[in-house]
């Protein structure tokens, strides 16, 4: 890891918001490709999930989910649960972070996809009494259909469907068609 990378990492967990949203863009730009660090900062972000602070939350889950695409050695097995528990986090912003970015999980392999589509199906349903579960809703929605636009699985599609049909109030389930909607 180089040094620009590396204090980019450190500035994660500074109490300066602006030093810490810049190295939080810094590494989400990095981390659209791979990387082969991944596993010098796993285990750093994998304790962030579990930290009180709900944006060292945040962060550690948004670098996770760009960083699976550069795991090798199937290390997201083990914390996919951990992170999935996020998509309910107690605070809703962190929630909603979780559910727009899982789908980059998703997209790893057949297997995590799986698991990953059955989570967001079984909370789709779940949410409904929830404050703004609208708004979970639709980031639900907008993470299969980015997973959809990766791969390319007519099953992937037709899953969200499932989901938008469950929807009682006509104009969420047009905001949820809308996304679903392809050329």
């Amino acid at each position: 890891m180089d040094k620009p990378v590396k204090e980019s990492i450190e500035n994660l967990g500074s109490i300066d918001d602006k030093i810490r949203l810049n190295a939080l863009q810094t590494i989400l730009g990095i981390t659209e490709n791979k990387v082969d660090w991944i596993y010098e900062v796993w285990d750093g972000l994998v304790n962030k999930l579990d930290d009180e602070n709900s944006y060292q939350r945040s962060i550690a889950i948004m670098v996770l989910c760009n960083l699976a695409k550069s795991d090798s050695e199937n290390r997201l097995a083990v914390s996919l649960q951990r992170i999935l528990g996020h998509t309910r986090d107690e605070k809703f912003i962190t929630s909603r972070q979780c559910l727009q970015n899982i789908w980059k999980v998703a997209a790893t392999s057949s297997q995590t996809r799986e698991i990953v589509l059955d989570h967001l199906e079984k909370q789709f349903e779940g949410c409904a009494e929830e404050k703004h579960y609208n708004l979970l809703r639709q980031d639900i929605i907008q993470s299969v259909r980015l997973l959809y636009d990766i791969e390319k699985d007519d099953e992937i599609l037709v899953r969200a469907k499932g989901m938008v049909k469950k929807e009682q109030e006509d104009k969420y389930r047009k905001k949820y068609e809308s996304i679903l909607k392809t050329n």
